[in-house]
């Protein structure tokens, strides 16, 4: 009788572990992650090098036309720089995981690229909600400008052109961003699901 028990848990022990084997396992493709992570540093470090060269128009508009700009226009600058820089700074600093990570071991290439998928959707936030913030902003110059110099009526055509052309291209930039953002959320929930799976 004992060796009828011994039988009968040994045939569930094997039927539990041939059920446990037939489990689908979603398991991390090694050499997949990296060669995202390595096309993920390529890709953050010409952001990386964008993003620092995106100063360089305010800082020529600073140097050659300071003179030119109304007073108002000169105290929204300062504010637009006090805004524009730390926000740049931090989207420099979400893009350090992916632009200068260099993990060797794959557990560390897969924990680094959940930082970049991460990180990647919160600059994507960012970049979405400054295309609506640069639309005001190309408006509030552009009014200031008018008012300053008394246009002529020609150059109010300009003015609303620079707007409407402003408006169209921060549109789109708002719906690619929007897109990125959720893909990224998405690149991050998938690479979550295979590591917890597997």
């Amino acid at each position: 009788m004992n060796d009828n028990n011994k039988s009968a848990d040994n045939s569930r022990d094997n039927d539990l572990s041939a059920l446990w084997q037939a489990q689908p396992v979603s398991n991390v493709d090694v050499e997949e992650v990296k060669k995202t992570f390595k096309s993920q540093i390529r890709k953050q470090r010409l952001y990386f090098l964008m993003d620092c060269l995106s100063l360089v128009p305010g800082i020529w508009i600073f140097i050659h036309y300071w003179e030119e700009l109304p007073v108002a226009a000169r105290v929204l600058y300062f504010g637009l720089m006090s805004l524009v820089i730390p926000l740049l700074g931090y989207q420099l600093w979400l893009r350090r995981v992916a632009a200068f990570g260099s993990n060797a071991q794959t557990s560390n290439h897969v924990q680094q690229l959940k930082k970049q998928f991460k990180n990647n959707a919160r600059i994507a936030f960012i970049n979405k909600h400054s295309a609506w913030v640069a639309v005001f902003i190309v408006i509030a110059f552009n009014t200031i400008f008018t008012l300053a110099k008394a246009a002529e009526e020609r150059e109010y055509g300009v003015v609303l052109l620079v707007t409407a052309i402003t408006a169209g291209i921060m549109a789109v930039w708002y719906v690619w961003a929007h897109r990125r953002q959720k893909q990224f959320e998405k690149k991050l929930k998938a690479l979550e699901d295979m590591s917890d799976g597997g």
